[in-house]
């Protein structure tokens, strides 16, 4: 894996990381298993200025779950599979929604 690759990599899995311990902290805190129910979320353990409206917590931890999956599938691709320049631009797809985030690199943008 290139190292460009690698490091987009790494962005991605931390992003999905901070999303699952928001899921996990709204988990906690919610006062019902209703996923409809809506509550707020801080995150003042590690990013104190984002604020988090958790709508659906297990759908958080499901997208998670599949953002995972298709990193794993890039890390796995070979050329005889699917190209690695079609997995690498999903990659990039997924990381723009975090465009804003200070770790992201302007050479990512698809």
């Amino acid at each position: 894996m290139a190292e460009e690759s690698t490091g987009l990599v790494a962005f991605l899995l931390a992003r999905i990381d901070e999303d699952e311990r928001i899921a996990d902290h709204v988990a906690s805190v919610s006062p019902t298993a209703d996923t409809g129910f809506c509550v707020w979320a801080t995150q003042f353990a590690f990013d104190p200025e984002r604020m988090i409206v958790a709508i659906d917590y297990q759908r958080v931890f499901a997208e998670c779950a599949a953002k995972r999956r298709i990193v794993d599938a890039f890390r796995a691709a070979t050329p005889a599979m699917v190209p690695a320049e079609t997995l690498a631009a999903v990659l990039r797809e997924l990381a723009l929604a975090h465009a804003d985030h200070p770790d992201y690199r302007s050479d990512w943008r698809v």
